[in-house]
């Protein structure tokens, strides 16, 4: 039974005039609603404590919990294994999640946003020992060398979001999912898979990313593949050889690293790297590649638009919002600790130390560019949501990218686009797992995902149309709204680099501003196909019910854009300065620029006028001369030109070797492996000193 038929008991029940008439009967609702009311009391008092955050007292002060240095919160906020249980608890969740809800759904589904809910609440008591210094754990003895955990604020910013979006999408998917099989198995990795991105970005060496980064990546395939149709198995494997060649070149460029410079650790990286002559070009470039796969990353990406649209929706949000940021994350990691010098070693931005950063920098630049420019001409094209959202996803990404580009090209007065990528990566997290939530909402009502066949669900779904307006407004960088602010952090970057760099930035910023364009036009045509105009008449009687728990996790991530959107220094002054002076950039800069920066300043909010003019005038030109369903020619497409011959000569090889050494066997999974470890063991052997 495909997806649709999976879908369709959802229309079949009783409509329901008001929903929480019978929700006090279902425990797991309530049991939600309690945590996510919890949840956002707590978040509220963090807020307030952050403000006023003196000498390691928090928001439990608040509470009138914390009379004393003995009590019971003050014991739970000082915990030093915090990191380790946060990995913990969805780890062994998993494999429990899987087991109850053989007998129980429901009791299934409660353990999951508790698991989910616990997670976060060890996240949050993580703030008291990261902003007075970090906190530092070690697993020894694994593979001879340990497993070394160390989170300081950057790491913080992803963990934390990792937590509000896993809860989020967890309360989401426990009306999504009802319909689907295979339940268990999903809950099972998508648990697996949440330890591993907590992993990852919590590792202190390399070693330890790379680790959890392949969790994260062989559990999150699963994922991907789960609804079992032949388009999810092609997009999974497609998903899981992208991963695996990304894994290939982080190993490769591991040990290569740990072979020349005796040292994994991201705190003695740049300094021995300096050593290493030309090679610490090669080792950039194999980690460029290896995170730069899970970015979605120009020419890299091609696994994503395939991915997006067969996973379900849950899987989709947490695709878009979160794993691919942990690529960028990767690239940002690898930008601040093998190309930044430690402060003491340089005297300044013209220090020779620089170079490497220099360099890069430029390259990463452009990535970002054609990256943002390639998604959004694609996104453009498209009449599948899902798929338009992750094309979507590809060209925000280049603005994340462009932004590590940035913090390295100016380097020691980088901490702009340092700033502009991280603030752009949570924003994206929130504003795109959102978008996706509503294609999922729209899709589980109706059975159709190309927006052209629909229209005028503002009148039966006016929930999601509203918070469609929101993700749209913050992805597009509407004053008031999320994207505004990182947006024009990422803009003011990218002429920094230009004033301050190469003449040719200036053309990166014309591109910026067009790409930016086209992102308005891509969201104007979504919500007006899909919310405005007439409405079919088989989409005319939709059923109401089934939707508490969906909506209440759509509002919670609306809120989070809109409040951010609102009050961007809080995001800015408390975890982004912050993070930025853990590492070598100029702290007089810091203080000029960033701290108490003025998000809506004239130029800023007048800046978008023209772009939402552009995206306007695209929009009604698309319409009128039927521009949206043309599409590219084979010579431009990346997958025709350069993967599929690749591939071709890989597989016509190893097949010929194949037959004239032994009995032909019909798994080309082993031809392409044996061709990997092959041109593996040949660049190590080559090029190891």
């Amino acid at each position: 039974m495909g997806e649709i038929e999976n879908m369709k008991n959802a229309s079949q029940g009783k409509p329901l005039n008001k929903w929480y008439q019978n929700i006090t009967k279902d425990y797991f609702c309530v049991s939600c609603i309690v945590m996510f009311g919890i949840s956002l009391i707590l978040v509220a008092l963090f807020v307030i404590a952050t403000y006023g955050y003196r000498e390691g007292e928090l928001y439990c002060r608040y509470l009138g919990l914390c009379s004393g240095n003995f009590t019971i919160i003050d014991k739970a906020i000082h915990f030093p294994y915090l990191p380790l249980l946060a990995m913990l608890i969805p780890f062994l969740g998993g494999p429990l999640e899987a087991y109850v809800g053989k007998r129980s759904d429901r009791l299934r589904d409660l353990i999951v946003v508790f698991s989910t809910f616990a997670t976060f609440l060890v996240i949050m008591a993580m703030y008291p020992q990261v902003i007075d210094g970090g906190i530092q754990n070690e697993i020894p003895g694994v593979f001879g060398y340990g497993l070394h955990f160390n989170v300081d604020m950057l790491s913080y910013i992803m963990v934390s979001t990792a937590g509000i979006l896993w809860l989020m999408v967890s309360i989401y998917s426990h009306e999504y999912m009802m319909t689907e099989y295979h339940r268990e198995r999903f809950y099972l990795f998508k648990a697996i898979t949440f330890s591993g991105v907590l992993g990852t970005v919590m590792a202190g060496d390399i070693l330890t990313m790379f680790l959890f980064f392949e969790i994260m990546t062989f559990s999150s395939y699963l994922l991907v593949a789960h609804n079992q149709s032949s388009d999810s198995i092609l997009a999974g494997n497609n998903y899981i050889y992208m991963g695996v060649g990304g894994g290939l070149a982080v190993l490769v460029g591991m040990l290569l690293l740990l072979f020349n410079t005796n040292h994994l650790d991201f705190a003695f990286l740049a300094m021995e790297l300096s050593d290493t002559g030309w090679l610490q070009y090669a080792i950039s470039f194999l980690f460029l590649v290896g995170f730069g796969i899970k970015a979605g990353m120009l020419p890299l990406h091609i696994w994503l638009p395939k991915a997006h649209p067969v996973a379900p929706t849950p899987a989709s949000a947490l695709l878009s919002g979160l794993l691919i940021k942990i690529g960028a994350y990767g690239l940002l990691r690898i930008a601040t600790s093998f190309f930044m010098p430690a402060g003491h070693l340089v005297s300044g931005r013209d220090d020779p130390l620089w170079s490497l950063s220099t360099n890069m920098g430029a390259i990463v630049i452009w990535i970002g560019i054609f990256t943002m420019a390639v998604g959004v001409f694609m996104a453009l094209q498209q009449g599948d949501m899902k798929k338009m959202l992750a094309y979507h996803s590809i060209s925000q990404m280049g603005y994340i990218i462009m932004g590590v580009g940035v913090a390295s090209y100016l380097g020691y007065i980088g901490a702009m686009g340092f700033a502009g990528s991280i603030y752009h990566t949570v924003n994206h997290a929130l504003f795109k797992a959102l978008l996706f939530m509503v294609a999922g909402v729209v899709y589980l009502k109706t059975h159709e995902r190309n927006m052209y066949n629909l229209g005028g669900l503002w009148r039966q779904m006016p929930f999601s149309a509203l918070v469609c307006l929101v993700a749209a407004l913050g992805i597009t960088g509407m004053p008031g709204f999320n994207g505004f602010a990182s947006k024009s952090v990422l803009h003011h970057a990218i002429d920094e680099a230009y004033q301050y760099g190469h003449y040719s930035f200036k053309y990166a910023e014309v591109i910026f501003t067009i790409v930016s364009a086209g992102t308005v036009c891509s969201f104007i045509k979504m919500f007006s196909y899909v919310f405005l105009g007439k409405c079919p008449k088989e989409h005319q009687n939709l059923s109401k019910s089934g939707n508490g728990m969906m909506q209440m996790a759509m509002g919670g991530i609306a809120l989070l854009i809109i409040g951010i959107g609102l009050a961007p220094n809080y995001l800015m002054d408390h975890f982004i300065i912050p993070a930025a002076r853990t590492f070598t950039y100029d702290p007089n800069f810091i203080e000029s620029y960033l701290v108490g920066m003025n998000f809506f300043n004239a130029k800023d909010v007048m800046g978008m006028i023209p772009v939402y003019f552009l995206g306007f005038g695209i929009f009604f030109a698309g319409k009128k001369f039927d521009l949206f369903h043309l599409h590219m020619p084979k010579w431009m497409d990346f997958e025709f030109v350069m993967y599929k011959p690749i591939a071709k000569i890989v597989m016509t090889f190893s097949r010929k070797i194949t037959d004239q050494y032994e009995v032909r066997t019909n798994n080309a999974d082993v031809y392409i492996y044996a061709m990997i470890l092959v041109a593996t063991l040949f660049f190590l052997t080559v090029f190891i000193r």
